[in-house]
């Protein structure tokens, strides 16, 4: 369910809440975040009516027994898609604070509520799912508290002019975010398939040991980045000059950590969680380069977005989809086992990052490094194709 409702919020607001901070003008910047919302609230009011009309069918397609949860769904998506709209307004302001303070509140508000659930309820109903709501509704009562501009002061020409103005965002951008939410599942899907659940489930436990922290501070680094290479995009110089100081960063960030995880990852596992994780440990060996992929080449795919390269960016993202399912699917049909498949989809991901990270950088102005990573990976896979 949580699912879904992840989908709907890429589709909510057309993805036109990417272009608030790509506009320069701050008054077009709020109407953007206006039109963002009203889109969302339509999105969640069409999804309420699916619901109402369509209860049984969804429950009986989804496995889920209680129905009624399922209006969790029109909740999770009006409350999450607004939230991103004005995490973005806010992000153009500067106001990193406030995010940070946000990001901390909601957090602690839903996984509070969802320890406390079992002991002490104040609803009745899946205390995930509520956990998830309460922390959701106190990040958007949060965000508007003392918002500084008026949200229902527009004018119906002035979102038709802002709409037509980025209309690639709904048309590339929209289904490139899909494509990308589904890739991130084709190796659950995929492993569960071949190998049953205990295989997809130490691919998750080893995605939350290794990624998962890593992709919180990739999200933070990339915030800072959007709006500091959004004000700098017409000085390649400056932005250039801001890329290269990322890459470094990012790259003496995980320099170390995916070197030890790669040779390590299964003693240290053992070492610090004990032999059960033993597996978990093995799946990060064999995952932890691409992780480092994503990880350095994510904070830079605001760039697609600031220089309207959203065709580009929906191609890579169909390019990974059907490669990765592809290696995946393939490893499996040779008689491969799973950890074998995510080297196959590891490969296609790192090939295809640092292929994408190099098209980046040359929209401001080129560099040599990621031309080197990309080249230096390309060797290591041959080398581990040929060993």
């Amino acid at each position: 369910m949580l699912k879904i409702s992840a989908i709907l919020i890429v589709l909510a607001g057309f993805r036109y809440e990417m272009a608030i901070i790509v506009e320069d003008d701050q008054e077009k910047a709020n109407d953007l975040t206006r039109l963002s919302i009203f889109l969302n609230t339509i999105v969640t009011l069409l999804s309420f009516l699916v619901l109402a009309f369509f209860q049984e069918a969804l429950g009986d397609f989804l496995d889920i027994s209680n129905t009624e949860i399922l209006y969790a769904i029109p909740a999770i998506v009006w409350l999450g898609g607004n939230t991103e709209t004005l995490i973005v307004w806010y992000n153009r302001q500067q106001k990193y604070h406030k995010i940070s303070a946000n990001r901390l509140t909601s957090a602690s508000v839903s996984a509070g509520y969802k320890v406390a659930h079992p002991f002490y309820s104040i609803f009745s109903s899946n205390g995930l799912v509520i956990g998830h709501i309460l922390g959701l509704a106190t990040a958007i009562f949060h965000l508007l508290y003392k918002l500084p501009f008026k949200l229902l002061n527009t004018t119906k020409s002035s979102f038709k002019a802002i709409a037509t103005k980025y209309r690639n965002f709904p048309l590339y951008s929209m289904p490139g975010a899909v494509l990308n939410l589904t890739s991130a599942s084709v190796p659950v899907f995929l492993l569960t398939y071949f190998d049953g659940g205990d295989a997809a489930g130490h691919f998750a436990y080893a995605y939350k040991l290794s990624y998962l922290p890593l992709s919180m501070l990739a999200m933070a680094l990339g915030q800072v980045f959007f709006e500091r290479i959004s004000r700098n995009k017409s000085n390649m110089k400056k932005a250039n000059a801001l890329a290269r100081e990322l890459l470094h960063l990012l790259l003496a960030l995980t320099a170390i950590p995916a070197i030890l995880l790669f040779f390590l990852g299964e003693d240290l596992a053992i070492i610090l969680l004990g032999e059960t994780w033993r597996e978990a440990g093995t799946y990060i060996e064999s995952t932890i380069l691409f992780y480092t992929a994503m990880f350095i080449s994510n904070p830079f795919f605001c760039l697609f977005d600031v220089y309207q390269r959203l065709k580009q960016e929906l191609i890579f993202n169909f390019l990974f989809l059907v490669g990765g399912a592809a290696a995946m699917y393939w490893a499996h049909v040779q008689g491969y086992n799973s950890l074998i498949a995510l080297q196959w989809f590891s490969v296609i991901g790192i090939i295809l990052r640092f292929g994408v990270l190099n098209y980046l950088f040359r929209l401001v102005g080129g560099y040599i490094l990621p031309t080197l990573l990309l080249l230096s990976s390309l060797a290591g896979i041959v080398y581990y194709f040929i060993s």
